[in-house]
């Protein structure tokens, strides 16, 4: 597959790097949280300019920053959010001001949706509802048949072939995959400002 050039300038350790520093976080501490028996130098996270999205998720929860959705909102604006993740955002969390108590309805500050996760699934899945075939999707992808089995096969992909892919076939697959269920919520001490969105019916 070839990638477009306007995510040759996508670093992702070099992003993980800013903000782990900024979170006092080691390297050691990342890389065991991903790979937790390798024993080589640390700092090789720092240098790596892609990553599997997994990682990547796995990687915001230990920092308490939503990377993959940073790196989403650069380099797939463009791409409108699918209904699954509009929606979720409604139905988080409930807050009484009345009595100062905030209720969650879903599991927040958890990476264990990673496990039921297979993003060459929502890929073929995406290719049945198109009504395409596997050349057919090799043809909008500019790939062979058999890269297109072999992302159908994939668990996860490396962050900038996902993007390649969801630019391509003109779909949110990080959206619809990850950020979905990445329901993160930060620590209030570092939250300044709030806002609350009401919907019509609670108005």
């Amino acid at each position: 597959m070839k990638k477009d050039h306007y995510i040759e300038d996508l670093h992702v350790g070099g992003i993980i790097k800013k903000i782990a520093h900024q979170r006092h976080v080691s390297a050691r501490a990342l890389i065991d949280a991903i790979h937790p028996y390798q024993t080589y130098n640390p700092d090789k996270i720092y240098h790596t300019d892609d990553m599997e999205c997994a990682d990547i998720v796995t990687i915001s929860y230990l920092l308490k920053y939503n990377i993959l959705d940073f790196i989403a909102k650069k380099y797939l604006s463009h791409l409108p959010f699918p209904d699954c993740v509009v929606n979720a955002e409604a139905r988080l969390v409930k807050i009484d001001t009345e009595n100062k108590q905030t209720t969650i309805y879903a599991p927040f500050n958890s990476c264990d949706f990673l496990k039921k996760t297979h993003i060459g699934q929502n890929i073929k899945k995406f290719a049945e509802r198109k009504g395409w075939k596997q050349q057919d999707t090799a043809k909008q992808l500019d790939c062979s048949q058999s890269t297109v089995s072999d992302l159908y096969g994939s668990r996860s992909l490396k962050v900038k072939t996902l993007i390649w892919v969801s630019d391509a076939l003109q779909y949110h697959f990080i959206a619809e995959a990850y950020l979905s269920q990445m329901l993160m919520v930060p620590f209030f001490n570092m939250i300044n400002d709030y806002t609350i969105t009401f919907s019509a019916e609670q108005v």
